[in-house]
């Protein structure tokens, strides 16, 4: 036997043997799957780059907002591994800790945040078809679900690392956003709860599959989507004096439009500071 062919032996011998070491039988696959499909349970996020105070010459906070009906966010809502299930699932079964606003400083209780999740709604029921008049308002009490979420606010830093040359951003929050929908009108958009995007959270991501436009076999997470950045947004807030959101400030408070050009505005003052770090 030519050494080339007893190498070859050995290197299949002993991927048998690791192969034989794992345990498929609880990766779920679908009935007409050819293959087990194992890649997105096995994976981990990997961490960050350690990152030192005195390393960071500027930062800068902001908040963008993330619409899941626009078409590059669609799959953000794919019916088998939707964002806002896996949100809503993991927080009511305790594994992921809500906060009550964006400072993240004490988290909600478990009856605080259920509470949020459920709210009376007043409706008129007809009792009778055949008479107009017997009509009574009823109140029902409506139970929040992952459909009625829509957008997705993202807390991210902004910074220059002097030592790697680097401006990029690290995602620090993340906060499902509803609009509560009564008999005759629609309540402010505000968020559901806040949670922090550190590394268990990360861990718990990675496991949640994303859909692949391109190729089923190239399988993405929830993970790679926010460190890739395959998203599309729009800016809700930066770093001021006031802790305003844009549309809180007088001049944008009954005025979108406007709202909308202060958002590209500061996305295009990153892009100028950016370029101006760099000589050609």
């Amino acid at each position: 036997m030519k050494l080339s062919q007893l190498i070859m032996v050995m290197v299949l011998a002993f991927a048998g043997s690791l192969n034989a070491q794992i345990d498929y039988s609880d990766f779920v696959s679908g009935e007409y799957d050819p293959y087990k499909k194992v890649a997105i349970r096995e994976r981990l996020a990997p961490p960050h780059v350690s990152l030192r105070e005195a390393d960071v010459k500027f930062s800068k906070r902001i908040i963008r907002c993330i619409d899941v009906r626009q078409k590059m966010n669609k799959a953000m809502e794919w019916p088998k591994s939707s964002l806002s299930q896996h949100l809503l699932d993991n927080l009511w079964e305790g594994n992921i800790t809500p906060y009550p606003n964006d400072s993240m400083a004490s988290p909600l209780n478990t009856l605080d945040y259920r509470s949020r999740l459920q709210y009376e709604q007043t409706v008129s029921i007809a009792y009778n078809p055949d008479d107009i008049e017997d009509i009574k308002d009823t109140i029902i009490n409506v139970v929040m679900t992952a459909d009625k979420i829509k957008k997705f606010w993202v807390m991210e830093d902004w910074y220059f690392d002097a030592k790697l040359s680097v401006f990029k951003p690290v995602i620090v929050g993340l906060a499902p956003v509803y609009q509560r929908e009564f008999a005759t009108f629609k309540a402010s958009e505000q968020p559901l709860c806040w949670i922090k995007v550190d590394q268990r959270l990360r861990d718990l991501m990675s496991h949640w599959e994303y859909f692949n436009r391109s190729n089923n076999a190239a399988r993405l997470n929830y993970d790679d989507l926010f460190e890739m950045r395959l998203f599309d947004s729009y800016i809700v807030y930066e770093s001021n004096v006031f802790d305003n959101y844009i549309n809180q400030f007088q001049e944008y408070e009954n005025d979108k439009v406007a709202a909308l050009l202060k958002a590209d505005e500061v996305k295009n003052d990153l892009f100028i500071f950016e370029h101006d770090l760099w000589q050609f």
